[in-house]
């Protein structure tokens, strides 16, 4: 009987290169955020796929064949197992999204995890300043007590 090879997650949300068989690391949680958060706007998945090779065609059809510098060297798959197409631009995915959620939202799904967005550079991202600059307007008016430091706080 051969052993089963266990999933790290569920398939819509897999990073390339956990469905390629290469590396895992923390970038691959990273991907998973990305396909998160681009949900969020559009209310259903980005990447829809029913099989591994089925998800990267799904996956390169929005971030386009990745270049031959940027594909992992040691994995079994081929690039030129699909077909070269270039990136969908990013606001025809996810209209309601802002410029600075979509510029982040870019840098999570980044194909190659060594340059894909760290959690760290995510949290200090702009998108996430301008969200708690909103949230602290909205309300402004309500005195609600908090021990918690802001953003600014924190980043002095």
């Amino acid at each position: 009987m051969a052993a089963v090879k266990p999933q790290v997650v569920t398939l819509w949300y897999r990073a390339p290169e956990v469905l390629l068989q290469s590396s895992y690391a923390t970038p691959v949680d990273l991907w998973s955020v990305g396909c998160i958060f681009a949900e969020m706007f559009r209310r259903r998945p980005i990447f829809r796929g029913n099989s591994d090779v089925d998800q990267l065609g799904k996956i390169f059809d929005v971030v386009g064949v990745p270049s031959p510098e940027d594909w992992p060297q040691e994995v079994a798959l081929p690039q030129s197992a699909f077909t070269p197409r270039p990136p969908k631009p990013i606001e025809d995915l996810v209209p309601d999204m802002d410029e600075e959620g979509r510029t982040l939202l870019i840098q999570f799904l980044t194909f190659n995890p060594s340059r894909r967005i760290s959690a760290f550079a995510a949290l200090s991202h702009p998108y996430f300043q301008s969200v708690d600059s909103h949230s602290r307007s909205l309300y402004a008016t309500y005195s609600i007590p908090s021990n918690k430091p802001t953003i600014e706080e924190r980043t002095a």
